[in-house]
């Protein structure tokens, strides 16, 4: 069953080029854009948002666009997009510029935007193979079942400057990780990257649970587990800071 839902979300990257590797050493790229909009823009920049999404999900390697619940600036959009190269990123990029659909888009949204930034990161593959994950494009979301909210939660560490500060968190997550999984069973990890190209050793996590209440739960169970406590307790010296953000994905989200 899960394969079959692999294959066919995969089959969504195909026109835009996207190589899946889920057999090969090489991870995905997944570009994570900020936009932080005019507090008085927000309601027009998601309204124009939502009408050209189908143009956005056709044009562009889309996996989800969210608001911030809280945690971060509550006036900022992340969104985010996965390649399997930077000649890829160009190629597919390149087309939508030239769209004229996507020009008018950029048109009426632009007005709107206070400030961009952006960062293209690397899976953690030996993360991915511990938990046995598929790669990130291929995550399909489950249904949400009752009225509870969907909630993702990025979790982002700056660590120290150094070659080997990044292979040292991967390598304590890999062992600890699931242990804290199997004490999580609400909680789904859907990224673990690493800049390649912005802020460097920055590393990113992206959860996604079926409410922020049930997020909160997944927490207090992972301090009871002592080798994830164990695992806390070795990559904290390493870390500068550490910051989490409540993100809501907008009703056109591939990623709901």
């Amino acid at each position: 069953m899960l394969a079959r839902i692999f294959r066919q979300s995969a089959m969504r990257y195909l026109h835009n080029g996207f190589a899946t590797q889920t057999s090969g050493s090489a991870p995905g790229l997944i570009e994570i854009r900020e936009y932080t909009l005019k507090p008085e823009g927000v309601s027009q920049f998601m309204k124009v948002a939502a009408e050209y999404a189908e143009v956005r999900r056709e044009l562009l390697p889309f996996l989800g666009l969210f608001t911030c619940d809280v945690g971060s600036c509550l006036h900022r959009v992340t969104h985010l997009y996965a390649y399997s190269s930077f000649e890829q990123r160009d190629e597919v990029r390149a087309r939508a510029v030239a769209d004229v659909r996507w020009k008018t888009f950029i048109e009426l949204s632009r007005p709107h935007v206070q400030y961009q930034e952006n960062k293209v990161m690397l899976e953690a593959r030996p993360i991915y193979e511990a938990l046995d994950l598929p790669p990130t494009a291929l995550f399909t979301p489950p249904p949400n079942e009752g009225s509870a909210k969907v909630l993702y939660e990025m979790r982002s560490y700056q660590l120290h400057p150094g070659y080997g500060s990044v292979p040292k968190l991967v390598e304590m997550f890999s062992a600890g990780l699931p242990a804290k999984v199997t004490a999580d069973p609400d909680g789904r990890l859907v990224f673990f990257g690493y800049t390649d190209v912005g802020m460097l050793n920055n590393v990113v996590e992206i959860w996604r649970y079926p409410s922020a209440q049930a997020c909160i739960k997944a927490r207090q169970a992972a301090r009871t587990v002592p080798k994830w406590r164990e695992t806390i307790a070795a990559i904290t010296p390493g870390v500068q800071h550490f910051t989490s953000a409540f993100l809501n994905p907008a009703p056109f989200s591939p990623w709901q």
